[in-house]
């Protein structure tokens, strides 16, 4: 029996990865209900549970399971920890093409993966159950946890575009199917690989599915500190936005340096000028090896040329509000240049995506 159930599901319809660290006291419960809830949709299907060489001897369980159901898959990683190079492991070894990843403490719903498998069947490459789509919610939260979700959410539909085809862009339970998704270009920091995929999938058609997210069954949740710097550098590694920023902030520091320092020997209009064509350079250099890497198109001189060409506008702004506030409000020159700055930003971007560094498709960033 055992054996023709394994022929029969040499080619499951749909894989479920499950990354578990510590869950020795909900994985049977999941396994069963999971089991339970696909039954009538198909019998041949997989659970790949990649469990992280769990102290409390999670991977023991699952692998006694694994005996009895051979659609149950366990994957040991040793000296390795991490939940979203877990789920990558996990969409690496599946073998159908959907890709459901979930947890294991049942905060999840198994009865929701139907409905999840309905939407695509309907042609969606992404399914996410989500908590903010109409019907969804949370159990258990408090008011502070509820906020910072929902502003974590709101800042990544601010920064990466693909993240606002979804209500629930910092979902941990989704579908995906495998054939969009180039696993070898994922690169995800933290708990939030739905971000990832969702930045790196940009042609992806995406739906929500309602759940309610509910109480652990038994655990702690892993929602700390380094999980939110995590997340804040994982969003910073995914848009081109925050990245021009940063650069852009510290460039401008730069260009207010040498100004100041400049001040007394060279004058109000060399310091200035000598102050933006120090922070143009700055800024050039890490929009190459950091902001734009992915999307070089031409020559380095033309870009650096192209890039002083549509650096005109923000050069022009910078140096007409500083001159303005100096001469006719009496601001003191360097502050002037601050605000001008500030002007400038908008329009340097604008022009330096869509002039200097297009024609190149992102390889690894969106």
């Amino acid at each position: 029996m055992r054996t023709r159930q394994m022929e029969e599901c040499s080619k499951p319809e749909i894989s479920i990865v499950v990354p578990t660290y510590n869950e020795a006291q909900v994985i049977g419960t999941f396994l069963d209900k999971v089991r339970e809830e696909l039954e009538e949709y198909t019998k041949c299907y997989e659970v790949i549970v990649v469990d992280d060489d769990s102290p409390d001897g999670t991977w023991r369980i699952v692998e006694e399971e694994s005996k009895g159901d051979p659609r149950i898959r366990l994957v040991r990683r040793l000296g390795e920890r991490g939940l979203a190079t877990a789920v990558i492991k996990g969409i690496q070894e599946a073998r159908s093409d959907l890709v459901i990843v979930m947890d294991a403490d049942l905060q999840h719903p198994p009865e929701v993966v139907p409905k999840i498998l309905g939407k695509a069947k309907e042609g969606y490459d992404i399914v996410v159950a989500s908590r903010y789509a109409r019907g969804g919610g949370v159990e258990g939260w408090s008011k502070a946890r509820l906020a910072i979700s929902r502003i974590s959410s709101i800042v990544s539909k601010i920064l990466v575009r693909e993240a606002r085809k979804t209500s629930d862009p910092m979902s941990g339970f989704f579908l995906v199917r495998k054939s969009i998704v180039r696993v070898e270009h994922l690169r995800p920091r933290g708990y939030k690989i739905l971000l990832e995929i969702l930045a790196k999938s940009p042609g992806a058609r995406v739906a929500d599915v309602p759940y309610t997210f509910r109480k652990r069954a038994a655990g702690d949740s892993k929602l700390g500190l380094r999980v939110m710097v995590d997340f804040i550098l994982h969003l910073i590694s995914l848009s081109r936005l925050a990245r021009f920023a940063i650069v852009g902030g510290i460039g401008s520091i730069l260009n207010l340096g040498v100004m100041y320092i400049l001040l007394p020997v060279a004058g109000v209009d060399a310091s200035s000028i000598a102050g933006i064509e120090a922070g143009i350079l700055w800024n050039f250099i890490l929009h190459e090896e950091w902001t734009f890497k992915s999307r070089f198109a031409g020559s380095v001189i033309r870009r650096l040329i192209g890039y002083h060409l549509s650096s005109l506008a923000g050069i022009t702004s910078t140096y007409l509000v500083m001159r303005l506030l100096y001469t006719l409000a009496g601001v003191n020159p360097v502050l002037g240049q601050a605000i001008g700055i500030i002007v400038g930003f908008i329009a340097n971007y604008t022009l330096s995506s869509g002039v200097v560094w297009r024609g190149a498709k992102a390889k690894t960033a969106p």
